[in-house]
């Protein structure tokens, strides 16, 4: 009796609450059909002024749970006329609008204004996106600058790229994953401007539409491309300096006339760069000797880069459904590195075992074309979408490097002198052809599947000599010649459902890699055959306007990369080399995430990542020749687990605040050279940014971030942060921006790392050119045809596929 009463009282709860919460759902679609998104749904109760309100979801739909009643409906969205109906009335059963059609605004303007902005960062379900064109401090920094400030993102002197802890980061342009090797990458980052890029996606779980590749994650950098009816153009340049002056130009052009868009786009950059560094290393006591020894040295770098980048891009749209595009880039400069300095080897009582002069230079050339064409047609009433992506890329790079050390007399050691030289070319070819089908299976459920293939050649020949008696004689123990060929191969399959307040997504994808590297030196041939699946899953719920959950789960590779599976030896200076490892494994790793929001403005994400034979940078230390080998090598694993939050708060209306903390561990363990690993610690970073708004066009934005001392490997990074400032005045109708900012006012963005494997304690520091002034200049004019604006899809699928990207 007792359980009845029990369960009578249950429905009777329940049915009060159905009965108490209806809810009102709709798909906003423009005039030609296209879904809208961002869209903002206002339904007001005109009698008790209750009101509510939801934007809506990137395939136009939204749902909003309200009290039965009579309520006035209104949506806006910039570019459209108000959306209104009156007098709704909704019952406890809720109501089905069905779609709704947006009219697009009339405009018959002569020069391009801007009517409104993004937020400097916005999150989304699945990514943090960080709008660089509306950032202050950005003008005139590379995109590796740019990434070094991105909240929970780290860059160290190598140019490596990690986020929130983890490395490995896969990073995408425009949704198309880079396969460049990562000291090429990085190079290449190194001379992007960031006057032609539009935004950074931060991707912390990606779903199976996405490559498997990237243990920590993806980076997406969308690059400027905006397409509108008539012709726009935006000049840019900045001038500036640190230690060395820095300057650039460029511009990107784009004209849209009937069912034609042409794009263009150039800038050119130099940046003059000078850093001091120490590199110390103290040795064991040696047996042969009395007392222990240790290293010291000393050298400042001069690093002029010049830097060239082009794109071209044709879209046709043939029919409502029907659109084909094809676009070519390409990146070409010079790097250039003089390094002067010393190297003394003393015993501790600052004896002179051995002093030797250093005088090293590299100088690198590269150029890189890209080839792009796609397809997008849209079928059936549904508009299921199929769309086909094609790529080619050719890369050459060529350093030639010289290494001078002049040592000088000693109690223990004659004066001689050495001199390397060392020529690597290389060549990288690049083949991808992607297909990707979009099925609409109902009005909340979407079913994707697809096949991606990529083909990758690489070429590098490490030509070293050795100066003899007057004469270049080839060193044949370090030269290298070796081939790299992969395949792989992917399929995948993605299901998402939105149900009411439930968002569910779920996929797999399997990829098999056949690779095979050659080193025709020494007719050495390593071929490897692995194919995995990479299940995924997502479950969101909004739980009211105000709370939301998401758990989410994905299964990552990250493969080795010909660079660090090339055994060749690339020197750093006389006593320091890196060196690749032929017998690097693949690293496999499981991430899960719980990510809660509250309104709009606040985010947490609770993570944890296992990887299980981790590719991390190790050490070999020969102290009797004063030499250390730095490499990569698999061992057994890598924990990360964390918290993110980020905060968005405008304590009054022309000053918006943007905070970001990130806790997290990072834990290595295993063994190299019977040595054992295990390198375990508690980090932070913190990221302050201030936006302030105010009258006749004037801005400020002042930016801080402070990053922990964490563990990478074998090596320990210590803290560092920086403090920067800049104004923006905007003219001739908001045509023109001019900008001031000031980098790293401080001077605290230094990067210094220590380590204690194989019998040496080793500590690095460098002083790096990172305080900075520079002064940017941006002029946009135009002319649009008179003609219904429509609002461009923003979606993956839409940016992977156009042309001229």
């Amino acid at each position: 009796m007792l359980l009845r009463l029990k369960l009578c009282a249950l429905l009777l709860l329940f049915s009060t609450v159905l009965f108490g919460q209806s809810k009102i759902e709709g798909i906003i679609h423009n005039e030609e059909n296209s879904a809208v998104s961002q869209a903002t749904i206002i339904l007001k109760n005109p009698l008790s002024g209750d009101e509510k309100s939801v934007s809506s979801k990137d395939d136009g739909s939204f749902s909003l749970g309200i009290k039965p009643g009579r309520y006035d409906l209104k949506i806006t969205l910039l570019g459209y006329s108000e959306f209104q109906m009156k007098d709704l009335d909704i019952p406890n059963n809720g109501l089905k609008l069905g779609i709704l059609q947006l009219t697009a605004i009339f405009q018959n303007i002569e020069e391009i204004q801007v009517k409104g902005e993004r937020k400097l960062i916005e999150r989304k379900s699945d990514r943090m996106v960080i709008n660089i064109e509306n950032s202050i401090l950005a003008e005139g920094m590379t995109v590796l600058e740019i990434l070094q400030r991105a909240p929970a993102v780290k860059v160290d002197d190598e140019g490596n790229i990690s986020m929130r802890g983890k490395s490995d980061v896969a990073v995408l342009i425009n949704g198309k994953l880079s396969y460049l090797s990562p000291k090429d990458l990085a190079t290449l980052l190194k001379g992007t401007q960031s006057s032609s890029i539009k935004s950074i996606e931060l991707i912390t779980n990606p779903s199976a539409k996405y490559d498997a590749q990237g243990m920590g994650g993806m980076i997406n950098i969308v690059m400027k491309n905006e397409k509108k009816a008539g012709y726009n153009l935006s000049v840019n340049s900045f001038a500036g300096a640190g230690r060395k002056e820095r300057y650039g130009a460029g511009f990107i052009f784009n004209s849209q006339i009937n069912k034609w868009n042409f794009s263009a786009g150039y800038d050119r950059g130099y940046r003059g760069e000078r850093e001091y560094r120490n590199f110390d290393r103290f040795f064991e006591k040696n047996p042969n000797d009395n007392q222990a020894r240790k290293s010291m040295q000393y050298s400042q770098t001069d690093e002029p880069l010049e830097t060239n980048n082009a794109k071209i891009g044709i879209d046709f749209q043939a029919s409502e459904k029907l659109s084909m595009g094809l676009a070519w880039s390409g990146s070409f400069g010079t790097y250039k590195n003089f390094n002067n300095g010393y190297n003394n080897i003393l015993f501790l009582n600052d004896e002179m075992i051995s002093n030797s002069l250093t005088d090293n230079s590299n100088v690198s050339k590269w150029n890189n074309n890209s080839l792009m064409a796609n397809i997008q047609q849209s079928l059936g009433k549904k508009e299921h979408l199929f769309s086909a992506d094609f790529e080619y890329m050719n890369a050459d790079y060529k350093a030639d490097q010289e290494l001078k050390s002049d040592f000088q007399k000693t109690a223990h050691q004659p004066s001689f002198f050495s001199h390397r030289k060392n020529k690597t070319p290389s060549s990288t070819k690049l083949y991808v052809g992607k297909l990707d089908y979009l099925h609409h299976l109902g009005e909340h459920q979407n079913l994707e599947v697809g096949w991606k293939s990529s083909f990758v050649k690489a070429d590098n020949n490490a030509i070293n000599d050795t100066l003899r008696n007057g004469q270049w004689v080839n060193d044949k123990s370090t030269s290298n010649h070796f081939l790299y060929e992969e395949k792989i191969h992917a399929a995948y399959a993605n299901y998402l459902l939105e149900a009411n307040d439930w968002n569910i997504t779920a996929g797999l994808r399997f990829e098999a890699t056949n690779a095979i590297g050659n080193q025709l030196t020494n007719a050495v041939v390593n071929e490897r055959n692995y194919s995995h699946l990479f299940p995924n899953a997502s479950v969101s719920r909004k739980i009211n306007d105000m709370h939301s959950l998401q758990v989410s789960y994905s299964r990552r590779i990250n493969r080795p990369d010909y660079e660090n599976l090339n055994p060749f030896r690339y020197y750093v200076d006389a006593f320091v080399f890196f060196e690749g490892n032929p017998l690097l494994q693949p690293e496999l790793a499981n991430s899960i995430e719980l990510n809660y929001s509250f309104g709009r403005n606040l985010h947490a994400s609770f993570y944890y990542t296992d990887v299980k034979d981790v590719m991390t940078s190790v050490l070999t230390q020969l102290p009797e020749q004063n030499v250390t080998i730095r490499s990569i090598a698999n061992i057994e694993g890598f924990r990360n687990k964390g918290l993110n939050i980020n905060h968005t708060y405008s304590p009054v209306s022309f000053w918006t605040t943007i905070n970001n903390g990130n806790v997290f561990e990072n834990h290595y363990f295993g063994s190299f050279n019977n040595e054992k690993i295990d390198n375990r610690e508690w980090s932070y970073s913190l990221q302050s940014t201030h936006v302030f708004k105010f009258p006749k066009s004037w801005s400020f934005e002042l930016n801080g971030q402070y990053n922990s001392p964490q563990t990478d490997g074998v090596f320990r990074q210590k803290g560092r942060g920086f403090v920067s400032a800049g104004v923006m005045k905007s003219v001739w109708n908001d045509k023109l921006s001019l900008k001031l900012a000031a980098n790293d006012i401080f001077k605290t963005m230094n990067y210094q790392a220590e380590s204690h494997i194989g019998g040496v304690r080793m500590n690095q520091k460098f002083n790096l050119d990172s305080r900075t002034i520079l002064f940017s200049a941006t002029l946009k004019i135009g002319k649009e045809i008179s003609k219904k604006v429509r609002k461009q899809d923003t979606s993956d699928e839409q940016s992977r596929v156009r042309g001229g990207n």
